[in-house]
Parts: structure tokens; C-alpha cells; sequence
């Protein structure tokens, strides 16, 4: 998608003011308010479910199909775990900081091998410049030899970079198959370079207890144990990715210099999915997309509610409010990536 930016010419509503009369409203429902009893649940489900995935191989036959269970159980349950991580880092479970903080880095730095405080920095910057070029790292992921996300990006390409955008759908499907093993590298690397002192110690400590775990788990099982370890992490890549892609790509990119509006940047640049009980559990809450963006500290068991309040709202404030179902969101993202790809080449 091109980058866009906002008309400042014309009179616009006073979006700021509209912004905290919708605060006012979702606390007044109580949308705010922790939910221990169900993060309490959830949390235990999926840690027994991860318990679940190692153990399958040591009580169950070492063929195909049982390495191949084990591998898809752990993958889903690293990714769910890795989301609860999420809620965490956005103090979403509990009052107190220092205890989400913790349960953070159960979730990421000891259970998915990915550094806790990496992905939180990361990902808060992403909250903050939403689909801004160069300053949402979800963008710049995307890299100088990756992804181009829009026709601007793909223009500034030259020579064998430019000629690799057409093939970009190809590259991206095999690329994320392989995101958490990036994913943990580039953890590593911020553990070092950014992190200091007592921070950094706990930090390296606890991402090599993830390494010393599945090295275990590996010595056990053998070469068997290396293939659970490599498949479930590509099985975690897919279904990760598969929880992200849907939530902005597709959606306006916005100018280096445009002057926006929170509850514009929010609304605009995000995509919600259909309601549905199952799509609630695989994407985590992320299919109220809007919904986060705008109360990242709303727990994600109230999203649903939120969004008959928001979504209303936006629309007679004159907001767009995209909302479609996955198959269809996926499509959208596949065609755009296709067709900054094919535009490259006839540029």
C-alpha cells in the first residue's frame, strides 16, 4: 500500500476530546479491570499443555506421527504461552508491574527461548508508531532485503534487491517458517548490546535455562529429540506469524511526517477479525486488533465487549473500521505483498 497521510487542511473532529469521552466509557464498564480468575486458568491450561507435547515422546512409540504430535503440541503451545507473555508485557494480568514483568519472562525468556524485555521493547514501539515507515519495527523488519511494504519502499530498491520484491509472497511463506529461530538470535542480541547490568545477567540466565532444558531434551531423545526441537519451532513460526499478519498489513502506511491523532493512528492502521469463540482462542484476543491498540491494558477476555462499545463509536466519529473474517484478511494481505511484488518490476 502506498503511504498515506491525512488531509491537515480540512477541519477534523477533535479527536483527542473523542478519545477520552471513549476512555470515560470503558472504564465506566469495568473493561479495565484485572480478571485473575481467568488468566489464572489459562495460563495453567497452557503450561500443561506444553507439559503435555514434551512428554509424549518418552511415553509413546518413536515413530513419525508421535514426533510429529509432540512437535505440533509444543509449537501451538509456545505461541500461546508466548501470547499470555504478551498480556503480560502489557500489564494486562495483574496490578502490580514487577509481577507481570515476571510472568513475562516465564512466558518468553524461559519458555519460548525469545528475550522477554527484547520483545517488549519491540513491540511497544510498534504500539507507538503504528505502521509508521521507518519507526515501526514490524515495518523495518521487513529489512532491505525482505519485504517491501509499499511502492515507495520498493522504488527506493535497486539492482538484485528490486528484482527479489517479485518473488516476496515466495520468500516471506519460507522466511517465516523460520521466525523464532530470528526471533531468539535477535533476543540474544539486544540481551547483550542493550540490556545492563543485574538486568542483564537475570536476562542471559534465564534464556540459557531455555537452552539447557531443550538440550536435555535432546540428549534423552537423540536425534529424534533434535527433530521435535527444530519442527516445533517451525511449527510455532507458522502459527505465530499466522496470529500477526492479519492485524496491519494491507492498511495505510503512514508519511514519515504525518501528524496524527492517537485514536486515528490506532483505528486506521489496524484491522479487526469476526468474533468468533474459536478465532478468540487461536489469535488470543489479537482479532480485536483495534480494540488493543486503542486499551493495550484491557485483559484480553473483555476485548469482545469492548469492541460493541468501540466499534460504534468509531463509526459516528467517521473512523473506518475495518473488520472482516480471517480468510478474507488473509487474501488482503497476500494480494498486497503481490502486488507491491508485481509493481517493483514495472517501475
Amino acid at each position: 500500500m502506498s503511504i498515506s497521510s491525512l488531509d491537515q487542511t480540512a477541519a477534523k473532529p477533535d479527536y483527542g476530546a473523542a478519545y477520552a469521552e471513549l476512555r470515560r466509557t470503558v472504564i465506566a464498564a469495568g473493561l479495565l479491570k484485572r480478571r485473575y480468575g481467568y488468566y489464572l486458568a489459562y495460563t495453567s491450561f497452557c503450561f500443561a499443555l506444553l507439559s503435555v507435547g514434551v512428554a509424549l515422546p518418552f511415553f509413546f512409540p518413536a515413530s513419525l506421527g508421535w514426533s510429529a504430535l509432540a512437535s505440533i503440541v509444543i509449537g501451538f503451545a509456545m505461541v500461546q504461552i508466548g501470547l499470555i507473555g504478551h498480556d503480560a508485557g502489557h500489564l494486562e494480568i495483574f496490578r502490580g508491574t514487577k509481577k507481570n514483568w515476571l510472568l513475562g519472562q516465564l512466558c518468553w525468556s524461559i519458555s519460548t527461548g525469545v528475550s522477554f524485555w527484547y520483545w517488549n521493547d519491540r513491540h511497544n514501539r510498534h504500539h507507538g508508531h503504528t505502521n509508521e515507515m521507518d519507526k515501526d519495527p514490524d515495518i523495518q523488519g521487513g529489512g532491505p532485503f525482505a519485504v517491501a511494504f509499499t511502492d515507495e519502499e520498493a522504488a527506493a530498491r535497486h539492482g538484485w534487491r528490486r528484482a527479489l520484491i517479485k518473488y516476496q509472497v515466495v520468500l516471506v511463506l519460507l522466511g517465516l517458517l523460520l521466525y523464532t529461530f530470528a526471533f531468539r538470535a535477535e533476543g540474544w542480541l539486544y540481551t547483550m548490546q542493550k540490556l545492563k547490568s543485574t538486568r542483564r545477567l537475570l536476562e542471559i540466565t534465564l534464556l540459557t535455562l531455555n537452552i539447557v532444558l531443550w538440550l536435555t531434551f535432546i540428549i534423552a531423545l537423540g536425534w529424534r529429540g533434535f527433530g521435535i526441537f527444530f519442527a516445533s519451532n517451525v511449527v510455532g513460526s507458522a502459527y505465530f506469524v499466522a496470529t500477526i499478519a492479519p492485524n496491519h498489513n494491507g492498511m495505510p502506511i503512514w508519511a514519515r511526517d504525518g501528524k496524527l491523532s492517537f485514536l486515528e493512528r490506532q483505528v486506521l492502521s489496524s484491522r479487526d477479525l469476526t468474533s468468533h469463540p474459536v478465532w478468540d482462542f487461536l489469535y488470543g484476543g489479537l482479532n480485536y486488533q483495534i480494540e488493543h491498540h486503542l486499551f493495550p491494558t484491557i485483559p484480553r477476555v473483555n476485548l469482545k465487549r469492548a469492541q460493541a462499545i468501540i466499534q460504534p463509536f468509531c463509526e459516528a466519529h467517521g473512523l473506518s473500521y475495518e473488520v472482516t473474517d480471517p480468510l478474507t484478511a488473509y487474501w488482503q494481505v497476500y494480494s498486497e505483498l503481490r502486488r507491491v511484488g508485481n509493481a517493483a518490476i514495472e517501475i
